[in-house]
């Protein structure tokens, strides 16, 4: 029997690797989707369910609420003709900041991954 590699027995890196704690957070299904449609402007939650496509509206709650936590996202009430008016939903300056990332994945994929591989939700 082998022993197990080094990588699989690594423990994880400390508490404050930036790298380490960005890839736990953009990893999260839907976050990336979440945070795409975003850039392109503020969106209600509704709209926001329906551009992401497929994310229930439980996992899309909780995904906001922890980016909302992260400053990633931010929420504002906006008034309407029912008492309750409706929640709209943006990113923040740190938010607008992952343009880049999504840019470089872009990239990444129009080079390496052939066509039919790509398709949106």
């Amino acid at each position: 029997m082998t022993p197990p590699s080094p990588a699989a027995t690594a423990e994880p890196p400390s508490d404050f690797c930036p790298v380490y704690r960005a890839i736990s957070i953009l990893q999260e299904k839907w976050v990336l989707h979440i945070i795409r449609m975003l850039l392109s402007r503020e969106m209600g939650f509704n709209e926001l369910a329906r551009a992401v496509g497929g994310c229930n509206s439980a996992t899309l709650t909780h995904r906001l609420e922890h980016l909302e936590t992260l400053g990633i996202v931010c929420k504002r009430q906006e008034e309407g003709p029912t008492r309750l008016g409706r929640s709209v939903y943006g990113l923040t300056p740190a938010g607008r900041e992952l343009q880049c990332v999504i840019d470089a994945i872009g990239d990444w994929a129009q080079s390496n991954l052939p066509a039919a591989a790509c398709t949106e939700p």
